[in-house]
């Protein structure tokens, strides 16, 4: 009887299914990994040193606010880990930022589709 009930609901498709959602804020506003990890990365980027870096290599802020939407989850995340180290400031902080810079300048040259020749 048992294994006869069992072959019976065994038969029954079920509807079930399940997925990752966003978090909610109490105010019912959604917030997503990527759009933390892009307010992070526009934070960096607005400091004085990062500019002035990004000027070097003579990009301007235009051009690198176009590019941030355009970057893998995999780039933004490790742009933004880099992010972080560069807000405790320090030598460390200007490491990671000199880093930062140079990762961003040639993320943004490859989606360019820029080739850096160094003679």
């Amino acid at each position: 009887m048992v294994l006869l009930t069992f072959c019976v609901f065994s038969l029954i498709p079920s509807n079930g299914s399940a997925s990752l959602v966003e978090s909610r804020l109490s105010s019912g506003e959604t917030l997503s990994q990527r759009s933390i990890e892009l307010n992070k990365i526009r934070q960096a980027l607005e400091t004085d040193v990062v500019a002035q870096r990004l000027a070097d290599f003579g990009l301007s802020q235009e051009e690198v606010a176009a590019k941030l939407p355009t970057l893998s989850d995999d780039q933004l995340h490790q742009l933004a880990g880099l992010s972080d180290s560069l807000a405790e400031g320090g030598v460390l902080g200007t490491v990671i930022a000199v880093l930062l810079i140079v990762l961003l300048v040639v993320v943004i040259l490859k989606l360019a589709n820029k080739e850096i020749i160094i003679r």
